[in-house]
């Protein structure tokens, strides 16, 4: 409640001029859920204004639309914490999964190798960070699941496996570096060897895709943008990412949902329905 005022007063606005409220409603931890979606509620019945239900993952899909002109359809991929798809974007409320991890998120697996390694939460900036230092002396071969098979699925479990057994067995500090580049460079490939066969599948099937957009949390990993960079100039499609700030949850990125909801002239959410934990984003 305090934080809310306190933004209010920062925005020199009034409860009275905000039009709508908006709250990720799902995936994620059913708590936090539940917190924000209820107090959002209240507002807006407070105050008789719609109130927006947002998938959380769709709205990591369309921020990149804030200061773009991105049109439909779309591929995304969604990297981050607790999630990994290549998404065919179709619309602000459609969305088709072509492929997603198996196991463990690529967000996931920056934190497990980062915490291998005696460093904290959150990994993926420290992961970043070490391999820019790597000289590139030490080669370390780490396993690249499902690489080249005939799926857009993804696998990161024995990659994380790998690197906590080269850890176990002692590395030294510039080992470290070049065990953080080797690992960093890994995910890279596993990422655009899918993401490509991804693209050729959706051309394949008469999908006309002229825009590439990389969002999620991980998104903000600079070696990857560049990578991804590199790969849509080679298949002459455009790259987006967002801002860095706006790569991690934030609550930027609820809002502009609930403003392509508007756009397209959806007016109302069913304000009585309760979180879901497991909302798919193809399931909108």
């Amino acid at each position: 409640d305090s934080l809310f005022k306190r933004t209010l007063k920062k925005s020199k606005i009034s409860l009275s001029e905000i039009d709508a409220f908006a709250a990720t409603t799902g995936p994620g931890l059913l708590g936090a859920l539940l917190v924000g979606t209820n107090y959002a509620k209240s507002l807006a019945i407070t105050s008789k204004k719609p109130f927006f239900s947002v998938n959380h993952l769709q709205a990591h899909v369309l921020v990149s639309r804030i200061n773009n002109k991105i049109n439909f359809p779309f591929l995304c991929l969604l990297v981050s914490g607790g999630h990994c798809q290549i998404l065919l974007a179709l619309d602000y409320n459609k969305f088709k999964v072509v492929g997603e991890t198996l196991d463990d998120a690529v967000g996931e697996v920056f934190d497990k190798t980062a915490r291998a390694l005696g460093y904290s939460y959150p990994g993926g900036p420290i992961i970043e960070n070490l391999a820019k230092k790597s000289k590139g002396k030490h080669k370390f071969k780490l396993p690249k699941p499902l690489l080249n098979k005939n799926t857009c699925d993804l696998s990161f479990s024995g990659l994380k496996t790998s690197v906590r057994r080269i850890v176990e067995k002692g590395i030294s500090k510039e080992q470290e570096c070049d065990l953080a580049f080797s690992f960093q460079n890994t995910i890279a490939e596993c990422l655009l060897n899918k993401v490509d066969l991804a693209i050729k599948n959706c051309i394949h099937k008469g999908f006309n895709l002229q825009d590439f957009v990389l969002s999620g949390g991980v998104a903000s990993n600079s070696f990857i943008r560049h990578k991804f960079k590199v790969l849509c100039k080679k298949k002459n499609m455009i790259f987006y990412v967002p801002d860095k700030k706006l790569c991690v949850d934030n609550a930027t990125m609820i809002a502009w949902a609930a403003l392509e909801m508007i756009a397209k002239g959806r007016s109302f959410s069913k304000i009585h329905l309760s979180p879901n934990p497991r909302w798919r984003i193809d399931s909108l």
